[in-house]
């Protein structure tokens, strides 16, 4: 029996690489009939998870690639992150699963896994640093954008002043029609 892992509430990021102990061709029968989320659901022991987002497949797929330069090019994991473990990665023969953060919505967990896989390692995405640097641009200060004229106030019309235009509109048109109507 392998150690439990601890998953703390809130972690975002990560991403956990396990092999799968299993035969290649009982795996590639699994897949072909069973959704992967179900699948790593039943890998992991944890039949609630969220693995929506889990990853199962052959490393045979990552031929030229390897493992490493996957989790760097394809998840940003610093190099430095996947490194120690280069040599183990690019090793893995038959399967993995790539099980993310968000598959524990933010809650804390223990991960207890089975015989059925084998945790190789944890890796960071990369997280850029977030900007420590005061703006410094006069642009920047506050209260220092252009200064707008006030809007001209509207003067309001006098209430009525519409009803007196139709009344006069209605005036002028029966004017014209008992003009035409005489000739």
């Amino acid at each position: 029996m392998t150690k439990p892992i601890e998953v703390p509430r809130g972690e975002h990021g990560l991403i956990r690489v396990f092999a799968v102990n299993r035969p290649k061709a009982e795996m590639l029968a699994e897949l072909k009939n069973r959704p992967k989320p179900d699948l790593a659901r039943e890998l992991l022991g944890l039949p609630h998870l969220d693995t929506s987002s889990t990853e199962i497949f052959a490393v045979s797929d990552l031929s030229g690639v390897g493992l490493a330069n996957y989790l760097s090019e394809g998840y940003a994991v610093p190099e430095a992150e996947t490194g120690r473990d280069k040599a183990r990665l690019d090793a893995l023969d038959g399967y993995v699963l790539l099980l993310f953060s968000d598959s524990f919505g933010g809650r804390e967990a223990t991960l207890e896994p089975g015989p059925d896989v084998t945790l190789i390692g944890t890796y960071g995405e990369f997280t850029p640093a977030p900007a420590t640097e005061t703006l410094s641009a006069e642009s920047a200060q506050a209260y220092t954008g252009v200064r707008l004229p006030p809007k001209p106030t509207l003067q309001r019309r006098r209430p009525g002043s519409g009803a007196v235009v139709v009344l006069a509109l209605l005036v002028l048109a029966a004017l014209l029609w008992w003009g035409l109507a005489l000739r």
